[in-house]
């Protein structure tokens, strides 16, 4: 149930003519005055709050979602010439029935 700007206005005007009568019987009972004017000046403005703000979406640039999705960096030449040497080598064991590892 929603209360208009109104009625919490409204309450505001007679919480601060409360205050200002009693103004000089006791500092407490102001001060409750004056704490209930401001729940309802909080009440308004974080009511106000979530249409003033509107998220702003951004699409994300390509090397945002490159890293998103995990891809790897491109490899240099002299890195694909190292992997090439290693996968041709062949087992010098006299044990070894071939290339795999999985002979035996």
């Amino acid at each position: 149930m929603a209360v208009s700007n109104q009625t919490v206005l409204t309450k505001m005007s007679h919480e601060i003519q409360e205050a200002m009568a009693k103004q000089g019987e006791s500092t407490s009972s102001v001060r409750e005055h004056v704490r209930a004017v401001r729940l309802m000046c909080d009440l308004l403005l974080d009511e106000q709050a979530p249409q003033e703000l509107s998220p702003s979406v951004q699409e994300p640039t390509e090397a945002e979602i490159r890293k998103m999705m995990g891809a790897a960096p491109r490899k240099t030449q002299t890195e694909d010439k190292s992997l090439v040497k290693t996968s041709g080598s062949s087992f010098d064991e006299e044990d070894a029935n071939g290339n795999s590892i999985l002979d035996f």
